[in-house]
């Protein structure tokens, strides 16, 4: 056990670092005099380590049970042979699950990281589930902008509930308009055939980071120089 000597905490894992404020630690508690009692209220962080290795365990677990479940079912569809070839749509579902874990759910990154991360596996994972079932293009025509959609209303959410810190989400706005020019060129390509999703996606993702730059004034402008290094 070891000890932060500017938090105070008192941390049960091996380690030469803080994991609150990144200060070094103090030598281990068993050689010192000031090991605290078990009577006082002293604060205890947890084992960290314990826990992540447990984590990634359960990780490697899901990923190995995955990849002999669907070493059995591409062998299935192969002996069958019916022409559907089912067995990519389960590997689609595969990938799609192992990787939504690993980065979304019990990922170290951020939760911005996350919901981004996870929009762009999801609209990427519906693409090729329309592509192997015969390409009649829904996924890009409705999938697509409906997600955008989706993502202008949670960032809205996000910005109310994080009013403090609003200004952080605006590198995921600028990524939704991005993501609402790309469907705006997939429509005047004629990819995208029902174009009004797409248009609706453009403007909401538009007029959501226009307000916020227009209403936060100079705290929006700042926060884009941050970004962008100006």
């Amino acid at each position: 056990m070891t000890k932060c000597m500017k938090c105070g905490v008192y941390i049960t894992d091996n380690t030469d670092k803080c994991p609150l404020c990144q200060q070094v630690v103090a030598p281990a508690l068993e050689q010192q005099n000031d090991a605290p009692d078990e009577s006082t209220n002293a604060t205890r962080y947890p084992d960290v380590k314990g826990a992540s290795r447990k984590y990634r365990l359960l990780e490697n677990i899901i990923l190995f049970l995955s990849i002999v479940g669907q070493i059995v079912l591409t062998t299935v569809d192969y002996m069958t042979d019916q022409g559907i070839n089912w067995s990519f749509i389960v590997l689609l579902v595969v990938i799609y699950a192992n990787v939504t874990l690993r980065l979304a759910i019990v990922g170290r990154n951020g939760y911005i990281f996350k919901i981004v991360s996870t929009f762009v596996f999801t609209v990427l994972f519906l693409e090729g589930v329309d592509l192997l079932t015969g390409a009649s293009g829904w996924a890009l025509t409705f999938v697509f902008p409906s997600a955008i959609l989706a993502m202008v209303i949670a960032t809205i959410i996000l910005m109310i509930v994080n009013i403090r810190n609003w200004q952080s989400y605006m590198m995921m706005q600028l990524f939704l308009v991005l993501m609402s020019v790309i469907a705006m060129v997939l429509v005047a390509v004629k990819v995208i055939w029902f174009p009004y999703l797409a248009m609706g996606a453009m403007g909401a993702s538009l007029f959501l980071f226009l307000g916020t730059l227009i209403i936060g004034d100079k705290r929006a402008r700042t926060e884009l120089k941050r970004r962008f290094h100006i």
